[in-house]
């Protein structure tokens, strides 16, 4: 395979992993960024992300002399550029394009005549044909623009980079496609080439039937509770079925959050509006998800007779395990809403610091100490290794709202303490003492 120079402009999470799985394929690779501060971490081969084993291939890469990163770099003649910056949304879901255009820009100083442009940033179909528009119109009508969408997770990027389900690349022929495709040549994978605009949908499509399944699994859960049925025993039968598949976003909880989901399940349905056609399951698992925190809050303030001067301790902070991302994470926004109800929110999780409207104390037993509840938003061994007889001596009172299904409530309630048995009405404490 032949080394190749790439050119990664923004060196986010998804952009670093892009220019380390590049440099690890043996191609030459730079990576540029605006913020000074970053380029200079990664350069120096540090990572503030969660990810494992990322840490390790930059260094590797910038040892071996195939990776480096600067804050901006002169025409030089890149056979590929990949476009890795952020499109967050706009007040009505739209994508803000922007940054896309400014490194597309800067693509454009950069790449070498006949040179290929990737977006790797998630953007609405038909994004490439402006691109190309804006190119020509810049006196680059000789490069072309591919888009290879992402499919990384949080705290698996690296794995998912090294060994993905798929390779989708969009391109307007299958010589650009076959260029691209090149690049990845030593992973084993199914790529899948097509069109441009097929390519632009994948990934909103992707999400936005993860994020379906995961407000599917809510209903399902609060079903369950009513009737009096074990959800997690359910999911289990689901997951089973080789149609869903044993990795399912199945499993109740506080709701999709991060990066990704919403911003792309909103900017999905703005798409969608631009062309007169309304997605009614994808504005059904929208609203689903925003009145799980609601539920949670309910619950709480029922059980609590009122939250006004109450004391919360939330256990995980990041949108999920495994992360120390705080993006559009539902802790977070079931923390400001107890807040507005008077209530002091404190909070832990061991990947993350500091998280804005929570109080964290750095340990466990300090974010539970003088709680009259509990708030389990992490699926997480941490959490299912809390002794429930050490928490009760430490908490004013013994309430534990479950939003994922993770303790065993029976020893909880054997406690003393009052839960939601993932979402049903509370179960008494087992000495049927009020608490």
């Amino acid at each position: 395979m032949e080394a190749e120079r790439v050119l990664v402009i923004g060196v986010g999470r998804i952009g670093a992993v892009t220019a380390v799985g590049l440099a690890h394929l043996l191609h030459d690779v730079t990576g540029v960024d605006t913020n000074a501060g970053r380029v200079e971490e990664l350069q120096a081969g540090r990572l503030r992300e969660a990810e494992p084993g990322l840490r390790a291939a930059l260094r590797s890469a910038l040892r071996l002399r195939r990776l480096r990163f600067a804050q901006g770099v002169a025409p030089a003649g890149f056979d590929f550029a990949f476009l890795c910056v952020d499109t967050p949304p706009l007040p009505g879901g739209e994508p803000d394009l922007r940054q896309l255009f400014a490194a597309a820009e800067f693509a454009a100083q950069t790449v070498r005549t006949g040179g290929i442009v990737v977006t790797r940033s998630t953007v609405p179909p038909g994004t490439g044909d402006r691109l190309e528009a804006a190119l020509r119109a810049a006196g680059r009508g000789d490069l072309s623009v591919v888009h290879v969408p992402e499919f990384l997770r949080e705290g698996r990027a690296w794995e998912d980079f090294r060994e993905p389900d798929r390779i989708v690349i969009g391109a307007r022929d299958a010589a650009r496609a076959e260029r691209v495709a090149r690049l990845f040549a030593g992973i084993s994978a199914p790529v899948y080439c097509c069109d441009r605009v097929t390519a632009e949908l994948a990934k909103y499509a992707a999400n936005a039937f993860l994020a379906t399944t995961v407000s599917f699994a809510n209903e399902m859960a609060d079903l369950a509770a009513r009737l009096g049925a074990d959800p997690e025993m359910l999911f289990e039968t689901l997951r089973a079925d080789r149609r869903i598949g044993r990795e399912a976003y199945l499993g109740p909880g506080l709701g999709f959050g991060g990066h990704c989901l919403p911003k792309d399940t909103a900017a999905l349905e703005y798409v969608a509006a631009t062309q007169g056609l309304p997605l009614h399951q994808l504005r059904a698992t929208i609203q689903v998800n925003r009145e799980r925190v609601g539920r949670a809050v309910a619950w709480l303030e029922e059980t609590l007779g009122g939250l006004d001067g109450r004391c919360i301790a939330l256990l995980g902070l990041a949108f999920k395990p495994g992360t120390d991302d705080l993006r559009e994470s539902r802790s977070l926004a079931l923390a400001a809403e107890l807040t507005l109800r008077g209530a002091e929110v404190r909070g832990y999780d061991p990947l993350v610091r500091a998280a804005a409207g929570v109080h964290c104390p750095g340990t466990l037993p300090a974010a539970i100490e003088g709680a009259d509840a509990l708030v389990v938003a992490h699926r997480t061994e941490w959490v299912r290794a809390i002794d429930p007889a050490d928490a009760a001596k430490l908490m004013a009172r013994h309430a534990v709202f479950d939003a994922p299904g993770g303790i065993d409530h029976r020893a909880w309630t054997a406690a003393g303490f009052v839960t939601n048995r993932c979402l049903r009405a509370p179960v008494a404490a087992a000495d049927g003492a009020d608490r």
